[in-house]
């Protein structure tokens, strides 16, 4: 079902040439059945192309009639987290280059200097987690937790993936902006019209996508809310990193947003989509939120996964064609699906 989405232009072309990237290519290598590949995977599929247009199939059926499924983002979250940072950082006149001691209070000298940038770039030496995602945890007992926990390395010496990093800069969008990180990504970052993203106000029992028989489960199918945030909302050792729920053209939309310099500044967007921090291979780095990885013949791909055993989801998108997927499912299955875009076709 080809359908037209949010009016969103073509400033990605003088972005890549700012970033010394290739421009927008008229092929596209996304042409593959996503029906077949959405029917063979039980995933759902969407890509979005240069044109503005979204193509959603769906192997996973919900209760609601007519209502296009939610889906756990997962780790992609950080992905939304970061451009409603930097949507923060603009609107309130901060740099990425802001240390955490002038940003939330009672801030121990050991993280003081802690930046923004750290944070995004996973380069800040906090832990990777405090514990269980279905914990129900307040942000100021998250907070307490981080905080005091020994760092892992000093701030900027080196990328390690911190999960409770990005529930900090959820933290900080709330403290300085004085509303909860859902309202604030919903009623200022997010474009008007587009679907919402978010925990609590962006979910619907009947539209959500359902678990596996799986152990983790009890073998049972559970929606999003029981099987990955352990009830009614998420707690603070998931907000932020993870969780979020959307449709797949929600997320297709907001990412087209935020390339077209709908959301930030040009800048900002140029700045997210750099090749900041090794990820200790030499081969992918990460930028804000995402993943920038060189791809065939010298082509730039941004993308980002997420997944917690129960549910799985993947994006990328490919700088030469302008085209982005999305694919989400259960346990590990988006990530075969992508894999199979990828390679052209399903298998």
């Amino acid at each position: 079902m080809l359908r037209q989405t949010l009016g969103v232009g073509l400033a990605l072309t003088s972005l890549c040439a700012a970033l010394a990237l290739p421009t927008l290519a008229d092929t596209d290598r996304g042409g593959a059945p996503l029906q077949a590949i959405a029917a063979e995977r039980s995933v759902i599929v969407a890509r979005r192309d240069q044109l503005g247009n979204v193509d959603v199939e769906s192997a996973l059926s919900v209760d609601a009639r007519g209502g296009d499924a939610l889906v756990d983002l997962g780790s992609i979250t950080k992905t939304v987290t970061a451009i409603a940072t930097l949507h923060l950082l603009e609107t309130y006149g901060l740099s990425p280059h802001t240390a955490l001691a002038g940003l939330l209070p009672e801030v121990p000298a050991d993280k003081a200097s802690i930046t923004v940038y750290q944070l995004l770039t996973h380069t800040s030496g906090l832990v990777e987690s405090t514990g269980d995602d279905a914990e129900p945890l307040g942000r100021q007992a998250f907070l307490g937790r981080v905080l005091s926990a020994p760092l892992e390395a000093a701030p900027g010496a080196r990328h390690a993936y911190s999960n409770a990093g990005y529930s900090v800069l959820a933290a900080i969008i709330e403290h300085q902006s004085g509303l909860r990180f859902e309202d604030y990504l919903i009623d200022r970052v997010i474009p008007e019209g587009a679907p919402a993203i978010g925990y609590a106000r962006a979910y619907e029992a009947a539209r959500s996508m359902t678990s596996a028989r799986v152990w983790r489960t009890g073998f049972r199918r559970q929606s999003i809310a029981r099987a990955s945030w352990g009830g009614e909302a998420p707690g603070w050792n998931l907000i932020g990193n993870g969780g979020l729920v959307t449709t797949a053209e929600g997320f297709v939309s907001l990412w087209a947003a935020f390339l077209a310099g709908e959301i930030v500044s040009d800048a900002l967007v140029a700045a997210a989509l750099t090749a900041h921090a090794d990820e200790g291979q030499g081969d992918t780095f990460y930028g804000y939120g995402l993943v920038v990885e060189a791809g065939p013949a010298g082509n730039t791909v941004f993308w980002h996964d997420g997944g917690n055993e129960i549910f799985s989801a993947e994006w990328r998108h490919d700088i030469a064609s302008g085209t982005s997927w999305f694919v989400a499912g259960r346990g590990h299955a988006a990530f075969g699906a992508m894999d199979a875009l990828m390679a052209g076709g399903a298998r």
